[in-house]
């Protein structure tokens, strides 16, 4: 049996990526081959580094990478498809239209982890619209939705390709088995489309590594073995908010809280512009003594910086999850996070905070946490992990092919 996996690119090594890995992994585990229709090819080094070895292993067992020139390339994906998979996995639903007239709730799995794109649209959000629209003008795609305007010249119709563009995301939602993240999600989902037997498999975090080496080690389950340091994992881009993470640390400095604030992301180049405004933010709050950043860092290294932290912020609002909250929480931290969004549902209500004062206040607190919470917030969160992630997903795989066996 074949299964065709769809992600625009898997090197920016954040959350969905692994999530990517990891179902591979699943699908892998139950006999079935499969390849990846992507934009970009898999950097194996990268992956390695961010995930480690093993989940990067994942990349050589694919039978064959299909690269395109953008996600919409029709004709391309048609060829593809002629090649008569068995299931079809988008684990990019959020960002990612693609659709077959082929496509079902009989062979078709989408992991959604938010309606983003029907909002992006509706919207015309810029960045998500310059991603795409770049793709569509340096295309054959420009054929279709070109127009004449009043001198006579040929232009781009946006407005046609987002109707377009629009209708292929909302087939691809309505005939797909839809999967997501958290309950907050699931809700978003179901109200954008209707959809009401959505179901929700919380994304696989590698529990084991960050509990067993870093909370039960010797060295490091004590908290006079860590320090009174704030970490942040995220991707270094404007979606993620990191600026809270800045602003809160000049209230701490300001308030005396903490002796640090430890930012670890993974960076791509278009977001450069990004990555410098923050580092002016640091310099024009005088944070230089107080902020660092860890730009691309090694998953030992990210290692190494959670043993010495003590709590966990999250800048982002309305977040879909966060998985870099569970792996903190798994590792003993105390999660420091908004009082809305996916992480709601497993983060302790007296760690949730509204305003960036309140999160200061919750942080002096969580400072003097007992070890024995921090063993209670890591035993919390052991159902999110890789292997429970596995077997759900193989669950609902195996009762798909069921059913196709049968027709």
């Amino acid at each position: 049996m074949k299964a065709n996996f769809i992600y625009s690119d898997l090197n920016p090594c954040g959350g969905g990526e692994r999530l990517t890995l990891v179902t591979m992994q699943a699908i892998l585990e139950i006999d079935i081959d499969i390849e990846l229709i992507t934009l970009e090819m898999p950097d194996i080094t990268k992956i390695e580094n961010s995930f480690g070895k093993d989940l990067a292993s994942v990349i050589n067992k694919i039978k064959k990478i299909h690269i395109l020139k953008h996600i919409l390339d029709e004709q391309s994906i048609c060829n593809i498809l002629k090649n008569k998979y068995d299931i079809i996995i988008n684990t990019h639903g959020d960002i990612d239209p693609f659709y077959d007239e082929s496509f079902s709730k009989n062979n078709a799995i989408t992991y959604c982890h938010y309606p983003s794109t029907k909002y992006f649209i509706e919207s015309e959000n810029i960045e998500y619209l310059e991603k795409h629209i770049k793709i569509a003008r340096e295309s054959s795609l420009s054929r279709n939705f070109a127009s004449i305007n009043s001198q006579n010249i040929v232009e781009f119709d946006k407005k046609k390709y987002l109707k377009w563009l629009k209708d292929r995301y909302d087939k691809m939602m309505c005939n797909s088995i839809i999967l997501t993240n958290s309950e907050y999600s699931r809700k978003a989902i179901s109200e954008a489309y209707g959809i009401r037997d959505i179901i929700v498999i919380s994304p696989p975090v590698d529990i084991d590594i960050f509990r067993n080496s870093l909370l039960l080690s010797a060295s490091s389950y004590t908290t006079d073995k860590r320090d009174d340091f704030i970490l942040i994992i995220s991707r270094i881009e404007p979606s993620k908010r990191i600026e809270n993470a800045i602003k809160l640390a000049k209230l701490l400095k300001e308030k005396g809280i903490g002796k640090g604030q430890i930012i670890v992301g993974s960076l791509e180049h278009r977001y450069n512009d990004y990555y410098i405004r923050l580092k002016k933010m640091i310099l024009d709050f005088n944070l230089t003594d107080y902020v660092t950043l860890e730009i691309n860092a090694s998953l030992k290294t990210l290692l190494s910086l959670i043993k010495k932290s003590k709590v966990y912020f999250h800048p982002r609002s309305g977040e879909h999850f966060g998985m870099s909250i569970v792996e903190a929480m798994s590792a003993g931290l105390i999660p420091v996070v908004s009082d809305n969004g996916g992480q709601t549902e497993f983060v302790p209500l007296k760690y949730q905070y509204h305003t960036l004062e309140q999160a200061a206040q919750i942080i002096s607190i969580a400072f003097k946490a007992p070890d024995s919470e921090r063993l209670m917030i890591s035993n919390s969160v052991k159902k999110f992990s890789t292997l429970n992630y596995k077997r759900s997903f193989q669950q609902i795989v195996n009762e798909l092919l069921v059913k196709i066996s049968k027709r």
